[in-house]
């Protein structure tokens, strides 16, 4: 296994987007770069007056993951906003999230080929980015499936305004569960939140009081930095938030 380097480094790439738009999504990051993808189900949740907002407002979501080049992040999450329209109220959502340690073989072979074909070059025509830091935190919940709802109805009190959950399941962690002295149940699902730092706390607290390892929820709670995103609001790099033409 190798430690990614600082300048040059494997990253996750993450899109909660719509269906029809699962092939389209891995397609546009190959044009930009060497990457690998997975793809799997989840359900998108918000209330009535948050659902366009974070492009919830279909039930069904693909959330894709997919390992790119750091130094083609920025490029590749343009070209996914222009080319998803992610700029359109309700098309998703995309962001990024380090990665401290991956395998070799992964590491070098999506390493090996940033793609400098016209056409990822017209698709995504890149300003020089600033740097700056991240704003934005991945909090995930895992909880006992029956108090889900508990879990984000907490969230939505302390500013959460929407999530994406996948059903999961607890197993082999019987030594875990002596360690924390509490059982951690077997149907769980968990659940996504994108918030902003100023609302990481504050949600992660809330659901720790209504549903969390204390309570008959059980939410083992935890969250990861985001370092850039496309899809709610974040369109600077964006020409008066138009496509660009192909």
């Amino acid at each position: 296994m190798k430690k990614s380097e600082n300048k040059k480094q494997v990253k996750l790439l993450v899109g909660i987007i719509n269906k029809e738009d699962e092939n389209r999504f891995s397609e546009i990051v190959n044009e930009c770069a060497t990457s690998i993808h997975f793809s799997g189900i989840g359900h998108g949740t918000a209330r009535s007056n948050y659902m366009s907002y974070f492009g919830f407002n279909e039930i069904e979501k693909r959330i894709t993951m997919s390992l790119i080049p750091s130094n083609a992040e920025h490029s590749i999450l343009s070209a996914i906003g222009h080319g998803l329209k992610l700029y359109l109220v309700g098309r998703g959502i995309a962001f990024t999230i380090p990665i401290s340690t991956i395998s070799n073989i992964i590491n070098d072979a999506v390493l090996s080929g940033e793609a400098k074909s016209e056409t990822a070059k017209r698709r995504a025509p890149i300003s020089k980015k600033k740097e700056k830091k991240s704003m934005h935190e991945l909090v995930i919940a895992v909880v006992n499936r029956k108090y889900t709802d508990v879990a984000i109805e907490a969230a939505r009190t302390a500013g959460a305004t929407g999530a994406t959950v996948f059903h999961t399941k607890s197993i082999n962690n019987k030594k875990a569960e002596v360690a924390i002295g509490t059982g951690i149940s077997q149907e769980t699902d968990s659940i996504f939140f994108l918030t902003s730092i100023e609302y990481k706390g504050k949600i992660m607290e809330a659901i720790r009081d209504g549903a969390g390892l204390k309570t008959e929820g059980g939410a083992v709670l935890f969250s990861l930095p985001v370092d850039d995103l496309v899809g709610i609001g974040r369109f600077e790099d964006y020409i008066d938030g138009e496509e660009y033409e192909k």
